[in-house]
């Protein structure tokens, strides 16, 4: 998984930003000038970042936990079957469930529940990152649409009263969701955990 501040580097590497100067207004007489920051796109990154297509948005439409939550969903059914079919594949058991994290620090796909096969599945998964891709994808959105529905709790009560809210969502600010998923071979279960930010 992606940290906020290793996402922070990754997006000033991908985007270019540049500084922009506009006249103050004339109405205030003031001869300095207002500073903006405005935000291009290279070609590269759009097309890295397919933002036209972005958790199946229309470009100009605004993205809702909702859109993020079907998106989510999507990318994880199809880990789901095509987790399954390289479990069957290789003769790997999967009437013992098998839980799926992210290493910490290096984002690789991992067993974190002791199967007795776990070396030889992350021998698969390191084998398949594109089938790895849509799992990260999915969890990480998941991770998102948590946050993003904290979020809009502790505005409703920051609205209310700030002193109370930052007191009772004071986690929000150290803490982080860890999203794992259980797999047998007919079910699917996703679970969260909030771990230190780091």
């Amino acid at each position: 998984m992606i940290d906020t501040v290793d996402c922070s580097r990754a997006l000033n590497q991908i985007y270019q930003t540049t500084r922009t100067r506009t006249e103050a207004p004339a109405e205030t007489g003031s001869p300095e000038a207002e500073t903006e920051d405005a935000l291009t796109l290279s070609g590269e990154a759009q097309a890295v970042l397919q933002l036209p297509s972005l958790f199946g948005v229309e470009p100009g439409r605004a993205i809702t936990l909702a859109d993020m939550q079907a998106f989510a969903d999507e990318q994880l059914e199809a880990f789901g079957k095509g987790f399954r079919a390289l479990m069957r594949g290789n003769d790997i058991d999967m009437s013992q469930p098998v839980r799926l994290g992210h290493e910490y620090g290096g984002g690789r796909l991992i067993v974190t529940n002791g199967h007795p096969d776990a070396d030889k599945i992350e021998g698969l998964l390191a084998e398949n990152p594109a089938l790895c891709n849509q799992c990260t994808a999915a969890t990480s959105t998941l991770a998102l649409v948590k946050h993003g529905q904290e979020h809009a709790k502790f505005a409703q009560a920051y609205a209310e009263s700030p002193q109370a809210a930052v007191a009772q969502y004071a986690y929000l600010f150290d803490t982080r969701w860890d999203v794992s998923v259980t797999f047998t071979e007919d079910d699917t279960e996703v679970a969260y955990s909030r771990v230190p930010r780091q």
